[in-house]
């Protein structure tokens, strides 16, 4: 038997826009994603088997383990994908990254899955190869895959290049009942006319590229939050408390309902998470994550 073991990091938006909607029914986004130091861990154990196999479990949360699953749908179109017939596949996910949350966590746990049996199986599937596959699960699948930071558009499958963040510390917390992301778009498409708004997320890029990091949040922004906030009401609360307690900017990420702190001080971060904490809110202290420097 053969094991490897994948990080799985959350994203947070920074910028996320829409610019129109498509005729198939998806959403053209203008975004920021960024990948930070919040991990779901997952091992992946590969066995001699005739047939077809693929058991899974988890750890923390209320995860289906079943073929609904993103993760056992991504191996499943790897195996598809890359020919093989047959194969014994054994993952486990040790679940940290909220569900349901804006967040990205079944996306990243996808990701690593598919880049995990790159390795198992020896595939050789180019990281684009791999984004391909993974944009027939979900929209947010080929950035889990490329991680880091980058402008994105399409349907989340567009990718180009943006500056790293200056050092800052990122609370990131959530409490209650999570969103469904086709809810948050259906929302969305009741208040807004996608034929005629003019985003672009090049300009919010340049901001981080100028390095000032009170620049940068300042220019931060979600439009989900006009569709979930008026809905969420212990988002908006935690958005307030980080807000008071030193945040530079407190923003819902994604779809949400969780809510991004961004702060230039590491002491007043911490003080920030002990205080939701301290009220029973769970609350992550991170910070921008890029693969090519861990």
């Amino acid at each position: 038997m053969t094991t490897i073991t994948r990080r799985a990091p959350a994203k947070v938006n920074l910028y996320l826009e829409i610019s129109s909607r498509r005729p198939d029914g998806y959403h053209n986004i203008e975004s920021v994603m960024q990948t930070v130091t919040l991990f779901d861990e997952l091992t992946f154990e590969k066995s001699e088997a005739v047939g077809q196999n693929i058991t899974l479990t988890c750890d923390g949360g209320e995860l289906p383990c079943d073929g609904t699953n993103l993760c056992h749908r991504a191996a499943k179109l790897f195996f598809e994908a890359a020919g093989v017939d047959n194969y014994g596949l054994s993952m486990h996910i040790d679940k940290h990254i909220p569900i349901s949350a804006g967040l990205g966590g079944g996306s990243s746990d996808a990701a690593a899955t598919l880049t995990a049996l790159n390795e198992l199986y020896s595939a050789g599937f180019s990281k684009s190869e791999l984004c391909a596959i993974g944009a027939r699960l979900g929209a947010d699948i080929p950035f889990c895959i490329m991680q880091g930071i980058s402008v994105t558009r399409g349907i989340g499958d567009v990718f180009s290049p943006c500056a790293h963040l200056p050092d800052c510390h990122i609370v990131i917390a959530c409490h209650g009942e999570g969103v469904s992301t086709p809810w948050a778009y259906k929302k969305l498409d009741e208040m807004y006319d996608f034929d005629s708004r003019n985003v672009c997320a090049d300009d919010f890029a340049a901001l981080i590229g100028g390095g000032e990091l009170k620049v940068i949040t300042a220019g931060m922004t979600n439009i989900f939050e006009s569709a979930v906030l008026p809905e969420r009401a212990a988002a908006r609360e935690i958005r307030e408390r980080l807000s008071k307690a030193g945040a530079l900017r407190a923003m819902m990420s994604g779809s949400g309902p969780s809510v991004v702190g961004i702060f230039d001080s590491e002491n007043t971060a911490r003080s920030a998470q002990r205080m939701l904490l301290d009220k029973g809110i769970t609350a992550h202290l991170c910070k921008p994550y890029y693969p090519d420097e861990a």
